[in-house]
């Protein structure tokens, strides 16, 4: 029984360094994982704030086209006199789904070079929206013309 004993006593040691392995691995396991589901949130929440900065972009730039071509216009003039550069700034207050955001939009025209009495309009719509520590930004341009 005494040979029996010995071997024992040499394979007690070797369930720690095995104990000591696996405690190794599944923290560096826990901690990769971790980092990855942070990593994705982060994401997500960047790809929402520059969608909701797209939609004050292009809120931005129907408002200016109406601006510019309201229903009742008379005289090319008005649109003319309509396009001043910024035609506005506004930030979101109401809509629930652009809060922290606003638009800038901006317009230049010119009368045409190849056909007189057509004016060309050039406009400029920047939404930003903030959420936290991130910032996003999108523009729209569009070239209209009468």
């Amino acid at each position: 029984m005494c040979p029996n004993r010995k071997s024992s006593y040499k394979q007690q040691g070797s369930m720690l360094v095995i104990a000591l392995f696996i405690i190794v691995v599944m923290t560096l396991l826990v901690g990769s994982m971790s980092k990855l589901l942070q990593s994705s949130s982060e994401s997500v929440s960047l790809e929402v704030l520059g969608t909701r900065a797209f939609f004050a972009a292009q809120t931005g730039m129907e408002r200016a086209v109406a601006s510019i071509y309201p229903l009742d216009i008379q005289d090319v003039n008005d649109s003319i006199a309509a396009c001043t550069s910024p035609i506005f700034a506004t930030t979101f207050s109401q809509a629930q789904g652009l809060l922290n955001c606003n638009v800038t939009v901006s317009c230049s025209s010119r009368e045409s070079t190849i056909e007189p009495g057509v004016y060309h309009f050039w406009l400029s719509s920047t939404g930003s929206c903030s959420g936290g520590e991130t910032n996003t930004l999108r523009t729209i341009e569009m070239e209209v013309w009468q």
